[in-house]
């Protein structure tokens, strides 16, 4: 008795004890391949994360605060008796540049001022004053402090805001000695309280991050295409947009958007896009980094129409027809069953193995064979349907049996770096590179052969 190939005994492991043939005519009856699933299953990816640092310059407070405290400015009489009092008649003074710095989430402003006053003495008559020539004006300390968080409107806002004055030098009038520090206290106070609410009105216009995250929202909402001729889309599904504490040092404020999503790669028709607003805002703890876990699918349905299309121009003078041909796989096994009709009806299984070759970046279908039972009603076929047939189809549908997973890797690098250097909305822009791209399992699932990939990198939102 003449020995089968290894391939083909080695298949036959997976195939239910062979059954006789029954009935008459050209019914023709072979077992399905016993591949029970294994345990387990296809693994749930992690989510990707993509974190878009943001520096933010505290210029702008810093501008806003100087249109409130001028670097230095005078009280007409009516505004020196508002704020100091009846007997108040004038109000000078000059201020340092204005100190602003981060910590934490904390801003602090420091800005020191030197002052000089008149007041008029009631019951002595004349005027009175302090910090005049010969003696130097008074010097001053204003010190506000507050905190920043995330508004729901995407916009920056204040809480917990302070303001401290400090008054080292005593104010008193060269005549008489009499001490107007307690009015002068008044009217820096009142400087003091203006500058808070200008610091509390700046704060928000510093940032409006919602234009940024919806473009980039929307953006990932939309699959494109990986390759020229359209037949391999990425969907990246994100799931939700989250803003990072802001927090800073010096004088720049830093601050993150952060995406995650669930993406995919499929091949075949463009899939439908997916219309979701803006979620609410949520707070990160993410500050940079992109970490993008890939799936790339190679549907069974899919392959299947194509391999079916491929047999059926391919099966010349058999007296069958090709009804349709199914692939589907369990672990690294693949099962291609084909029907067909005419002469001999039935179904034939072929069972190979699929592997990925990280030298050629190609996702490989071999050693494909009939199973026993199949190979033993060839002979009915006149061996027009043999093996060798159904590979071919197989190679052209996976790319010559090789589907070409690096050409895949390379265009969406190249998508995914252009989606990561690109305007976003008028004044914002988001600048990337991707620093890893890696093959990190092949399995499948209940429906497609599944190629992990895992690509990591770098990006930031520049705000101008």
């Amino acid at each position: 008795m003449t020995s089968r190939p290894s391939a083909v005994v080695r298949f036959s492991l997976f195939t239910l004890p062979m059954l006789l043939a029954q009935g008459c005519g050209g019914g023709l009856q072979v077992p399905e391949p016993d591949l029970t699933p294994r345990a387990g299953g296809y693994p749930a990816a992690e989510p990707a994360v993509i974190a878009l640092p943001i520096s933010l310059s505290l210029g702008k407070i810093r501008a806003a605060l100087s249109t409130s405290l001028p670097p230095s400015d005078s009280l007409t009489r009516a505004q020196c008796v508002a704020l100091g009092g009846a007997v108040c008649h004038q109000y000078v003074y000059s201020r340092d540049s204005l100190e602003l710095r981060m910590n934490g989430d904390r801003v602090d402003l420091l800005t020191r001022l030197r002052y000089r006053g008149r007041v008029a003495l009631g019951g002595v008559g004349g005027l009175a004053s302090c910090g005049y020539a010969p003696e130097p004006m008074k010097r001053a300390e204003l010190h506000a402090a507050t905190s920043l968080y995330w508004r729901n409107d995407w916009h920056l806002a204040s809480r917990n805001t302070s303001i401290n004055v400090a008054l080292p030098d005593p104010c008193e009038v060269t005549l008489l000695r009499v001490d107007v520090t307690p009015m002068m206290r008044r009217i820096i106070d009142a400087q003091g309280e203006r500058l808070r609410q200008q610091l509390d009105s700046a704060i928000p216009a510093l940032a409006d991050l919602r234009p940024a995250a919806d473009s980039l929202w929307h953006t990932m909402l939309r699959p494109f295409a990986l390759d020229s001729a359209s037949t391999t889309w990425l969907s990246m599904t994100p799931d939700a947009v989250l803003l990072a504490r802001p927090i800073g040092r010096g004088d720049a404020l830093a601050t993150a958007i952060v995406i995650t999503a669930y993406p995919r790669a499929t091949l075949g028709a463009r899939p439908a896009t997916v219309h979701k607003p803006l979620p609410p805002l949520g707070l990160a703890t993410t500050q940079s980094g992109i970490h993008v876990p890939v799936d790339i699918l190679l549907p069974f349905a899919d392959l299947s129409v194509r391999v079916t299309q491929l047999l059926r121009g391919d099966v010349p003078e058999a007296g069958i027809t090709i009804d349709s041909v199914k692939v589907w796989a369990v672990g690294d096994t693949m099962v291609v069953r084909t029907s067909v009709r005419g002469s001999v009806t039935g179904d034939l299984f072929a069972l190979g193995r699929v592997q990925y070759d990280p030298a050629a970046r190609h996702l490989l279908v071999s050693d494909l064979q009939y199973t026993l039972s199949s190979e033993s009603r060839m002979s009915r076929l006149k061996a027009t349907l043999g093996s060798y047939r159904i590979k071919r189809a197989l190679d052209l549908a996976t790319g010559h049996g090789r589907l070409d997973v690096g050409t895949q890797l390379d265009s969406l690098r190249r998508q995914l770096s252009s989606q990561l250097n690109r305007p976003l909305a008028p004044g914002v822009e988001v600048s990337g590179t991707l620093t890893d791209i890696r093959i990190a399992a092949l399995s499948t699932s209940a429906s497609a052969f599944v190629l992990r990939v895992v690509i990591d990198g770098t990006a930031r939102l520049v705000i101008r």
